[in-house]
């Protein structure tokens, strides 16, 4: 009988084995080949594999890989070798080999070419071959060299035949990302290489050559190579149809047979920029990735990240594994039950079944124990980006979609939370608009003018998160209990006004209001100086800070240095503490000046023209317009207030511009200050009205009412 073995047509071989997802693979799968070309040959030398990618250059930015060579001193193209190379599906190597790995590079490159100087029977050779797509060995040639040559085998990968996605993802691809890929697949690879005595892990060479000329080059060495951390086992365990004759499939486990699957986790220094990953992995090199989403791929614990490979024979198998060896075949137990539940004549009912979806079951259960530390900072991390987010308003569904990692700090989380907010609110933004822009359908004239408008309201509505509306509830709850507190303060109900002091000792009763509405000592403090005007909530500001010790915004104190001679002459002292003092833009401020309910506050009004002086002469920041309010409960305009105030709807008595004067002795006009006198019970009053406007479209009104004193 003759061994002739039959042909197979190279288009139908392509078309069968199908190019990997994966643009790298034909670089992983030609270190795969050196480094099994490696363990074939046993020698003193350093084992070695240099890999070079040549780019052709388009402009001074853009590049265009032409082809890519491979360097090993292993065992070469030899007989055996050499035949199982030009043998497609041949599995004789050992080491698990599917035998179509060189159509990947058939996929992506036009020609192979094959230079390989190798020792046989004592005899040293070069063997040379030229592949390609249409006639896999289309040159080959054999012949002797001189003894002094040494044992090199490159193989050359020409003419890239890529698609755009390809070439575009080569174009890109930096050095470093590729050492960093190279590292990441090879991680298990070169650990149990590591620990068989008679193999060695071999020196990487990368060299990327563009336009004729070295550009760069980066090396792996044997000694760099991580050790996993800890390593285990898991225990995979068979299945198979419990009832033959049920209509439904319902599977029994086999307790005594299952396969063993191993693990190693290893943890890589940040810098190496390596990403974390869960791996199954055949051949020892990774497959499928596995998917838990307690760990993203960026981040960082301590400083470093994770890989986990799970390996084992049965991964191993070639059958386990797609000829383009970027996913399991093992069986799926949803496919095999429609077999079973169809009745499908060629369903074997006796068959034991490992399923790939076991083995999933198995890593997810092992994870938490190998991942548990890691797992403990997560969670605390997660209630730390909660409470965050709590502080700030933000809903937990908006925090959670944040890109937030476990070594973020409380800022970079803020900044981070409010920028998903505002990912958020903009797609919300582009749908009110939509609503919007309807509005042009309503006619007030109709009959059911009212009806379409509360539908486009709800619709509306239904944009803003529940959350959201809870938030706006609490909000508007606490609003009204500060102007009860108010309320309190002025009727003298609190029990602090109430309680006796020591003989000698005074109650601070202007201190009562003042941190009321904005803690003393504080600058950008949460406040609630909304009760006097919502718009100041979005100032900056300080309470009780002396002039000299205010900040503005962007860090800068507030006033110059005042010359020693300027105090001297006229009696200037930075000293003065405004209650609150607010940056409302460039050349504006607000002063805002609390007295107690039972003082005078017509007697203080050239206070507050004093701290305009102050600042309008010596702020770092030229300020011209002053809006000052001073605040308190008893006043007689009538009798106390020259002819330049006038009475406002809401009962307030204002000034609209004072002339401040420079220290000088020409004393000239540079500023203008706007006085508001405001009573706290009209303050009280107007809260009121304006909460309760709220709380009635959020069906609050019966809640709020125990806390109206008014009875409103």
């Amino acid at each position: 009988m003759s061994d002739t073995n039959a042909l197979m047509n190279l288009s139908g071989a392509m078309d069968l084995i199908k190019k990997s997802s994966n643009p790298l693979t034909p670089i992983f799968e030609a270190i795969t080949n050196s480094l099994e070309s490696l363990t074939q040959r046993a020698s003193d030398d350093d084992y070695s594999i240099t890999v070079m990618l040549f780019y052709k250059k388009l402009t001074t930015d853009e590049r265009q890989i032409e082809q890519i060579s491979f360097s090993d001193n292993g065992s070469g193209f030899n007989e055996e070798n050499y035949r199982r190379f030009r043998e497609f599906f041949d599995k004789s190597k050992g080491f698990h080999n599917r035998g179509t790995g060189r159509l990947q590079y058939l996929h992506a490159f036009d020609q192979i070419v094959v230079d390989s100087v190798y020792e046989e029977n004592g005899e040293k050779l070069n063997r040379k071959l030229l592949c390609n797509n249409s006639n896999f060995i289309a040159e080959e040639s054999c012949g002797g060299v001189s003894d002094g040559a040494g044992i090199k085998t490159t193989v050359y990968l020409k003419q890239f035949r890529g698609n755009e996605s390809d070439a575009n993802y080569y174009a890109g691809l930096s050095i470093d990302d590729l050492i960093t890929s190279i590292k990441r697949h090879f991680i298990l690879r070169f650990y149990l290489d590591s620990q068989k005595e008679e193999l060695k892990v071999p020196t990487i060479t990368v060299k990327y050559v563009v336009a004729g000329e070295e550009e760069s080059e980066r090396v792996i060495l044997p000694d760099n190579i991580p050790q996993p951390e800890k390593t285990g086992s898991i225990s995979v365990p068979y299945h198979k149809i419990l009832d033959a004759n049920a209509n439904r499939a319902e599977w029994q486990t086999l307790s005594d047979k299952s396969e063993t699957i191993h693990w190693a986790h290893f943890s890589i220094p940040e810098e190496e920029s390596i990403r974390n990953g869960i791996f199954l992995c055949s051949k020892d090199v990774p497959v499928q990735s596995v998917k838990f989403d307690e760990i993203g791929k960026d981040d960082s614990f301590d400083g470093k990240r994770y890989i986990t490979a799970f390996y084992g024979e049965l991964l191993d198998n070639p059958d386990s594994v797609n000829h383009s060896v970027d996913r399991f075949t093992l069986p799926n137990r949803k496919e095999k039950e429609q077999l079973f539940n169809s009745k499908d004549l060629f369903f074997d009912v006796s068959s034991e079944y490992l399923f790939i979806e076991s083995i999933e079951d198995e890593v997810y259960k092992s994870i938490p124990g190998i991942y548990r530390g890691i797992i403990d900072s997560q969670e605390k991390h997660q209630e730390n980006v909660a409470a965050i987010a709590k502080a700030h308003g933000i809903p937990l569904d908006v925090a959670f979609s944040a890109k937030i990692k476990l070594n973020d700090d409380e800022k970079t989380i803020t900044k981070k939370l409010y920028k998903a907010q505002s990912e958020k609110l903009a797609d919300k933004g582009y749908k009110a608009k939509k609503i919007h822009d309807t509005l042009n359908q309503l006619n007030p004239t109709e009959e059911g003018y009212q009806d379409d408008l509360r539908s486009k309201v709800t619709e509306l509505s239904d944009l803003v998160d529940s959350q959201n509306k809870e938030e706006l509830s609490k909000y508007v709850i606490r609003r009204e209990m500060v102007k009860d507190v108010l309320k309190k303060i002025l009727d003298q109900e609190l029990i602090y006004q109430k309680t006796p002091v020591p003989k000698g000792k005074s109650k601070d009763k202007e201190g009562l209001i003042h941190d009321l509405i904005f803690k003393r000592k504080k600058q950008n403090q949460l406040n609630d100086l909304w009760i006097l005007d919502e718009e100041f909530l979005h100032f900056e500001g300080c309470s009780d800070v002396d002039l000299d010790q205010i900040a503005l915004p962007d860090g800068r104190l507030l006033l110059n240095e005042v010359d020693p001679e300027l105090k001297s002459t006229f009696g200037v002292s930075l000293k003065k503490r405004p209650d609150i003092y607010l940056f409302a833009s460039e050349g504006k401020c607000l002063i805002i000046e609390f007295k107690s309910p039972n003082v005078e506050i017509t007697d203080h009004i050239n206070q507050m023209t004093k701290y305009c002086t102050l600042i309008a002469n010596y702020g770092v920041v030229k300020t011209t317009k002053f809006y000052c309010y001073l605040v308190g409960e008893k006043f007689n305009p009538h009798i106390n207030l020259d002819g330049d105030y006038y009475e406002t709807v809401n009962g307030d008595w204002v000034r609209d511009e004072k002339r401040i004067m420079s220290i000088s002795n020409h004393r000239e006009p540079i500023a203008f200050q706007r006085l508001e006198l405001v009573q706290l019970s009209s303050i009280h009053e107007r809260a009121h009205r304006r909460n309760m406007s709220f709380a009635e479209q959020l069906g609050l009104p019966e809640l709020l009412a125990g806390l109206d004193p008014l009875g409103e």
